[in-house]
């Protein structure tokens, strides 16, 4: 892959980031449950990232309709298409106009596409974001719309993962796409913690609050781990300077899941937008 030198995948205003930590950081002196719970409700509801105009345009031209999945209204996207049906599930802190690039050229190939925005995220409303919540939506949608393939970007891939982990009965995809996916969910805290320079005592309270809500800690979300039974053919495309999903994390899904192959570049950061990333993803679906 080329070198090309991307800019930061993070979004947030500087000055937004500041008043964050110094929030936080300066809440934990006073309660450390308090520092927990507002430090989640930044994770679980972050500011809606806006749409640049070609997004705006592309998402524009695709049917969208909103899908209720428990309290949540997820909004969909679909550009119909004659071949394989295709789901797109992006990160933490975006939405679906990040795959404008990609699912064009997808949609030039002739794949029926779907898009959603997450919950919290985008056009969808209600609830709130964990990879937990993000996998039962995973879990409906692919039921209801049984595509061949599933792309999750980041904490997309790992909702996508925990989904073919803990439902079994449901449909699964024939293929599975994980770029940039943390194999950890202690590797992206532990990103988010060191972004936004909050103390490491504001995560530990935030997991205490998080293992009380969920009944599991972070440990448990080892998508190294869950992606040990999966049988489906997989492609783990990731870039050895991600700041934050770590590379090594990357190899060590690839060693766990035995029938996947992983493609490391150079330069494109977590956000891995480049066409010679589009071109080995085409390439591998056909």
């Amino acid at each position: 892959m080329p070198n090309k030198k991307k800019p930061s995948a993070t979004d947030a205003d500087p000055l937004h980031l500041r008043a964050i930590r110094l929030a936080l950081n300066g809440s934990y002196r006073f309660s450390k449950r308090l520092a927990g719970q507002w430090c989640y409700r930044v994770l679980a509801k972050p500011p809606r990232k806006i749409l640049l105009p070609a997004e705006k345009d592309f998402l524009a031209d695709a049917h969208q309709q909103i899908i209720p999945v428990g309290i949540m209204q997820i909004q969909t996207y679909h550009w119909s298409g004659s071949g394989p049906k295709i789901l797109l599930a992006h990160g933490w802190n975006s939405n679906s106009g990040r795959w404008q690039a990609l699912a064009s050229q997808l949609i030039m190939a002739g794949y029926d596409v779907y898009a959603l925005d997450a919950p919290a995220h985008g056009a969808s409303v209600g609830g709130s974001f964990a990879v937990i919540y993000y996998g039962n939506v995973l879990a409906e949608l692919a039921d209801t719309l049984r595509p061949e393939v599933i792309i999750g970007h980041s904490a997309g891939g790992m909702a996508a993962a925990y989904y073919l982990k803990h439902y079994p009965e449901v449909h699964h995809p024939e293929k599975l796409i994980l770029l940039s996916t943390p194999a950890e969910l202690n590797h992206f805290m532990e990103s988010f913690r060191k972004g936004i320079g909050l103390k490491k005592a504001v995560i530990d309270a935030m997991e205490m609050g998080f293992t009380q809500r969920f009944g599991m800690s972070f440990d448990y979300f080892s998508i190294a781990k869950f992606v040990r039974n999966f049988r489906i053919p997989g492609l783990i495309i990731h870039d050895e300077k991600d700041d934050v999903a770590p590379v090594h994390g990357a190899y060590q899904m690839a060693e766990n899941w035995q029938n996947s192959e992983l493609v490391i570049t150079s330069g494109l950061g977590h956000s891995v937008q480049h066409e010679q990333v589009r071109k080995r993803i085409l390439d591998w679906l056909a």
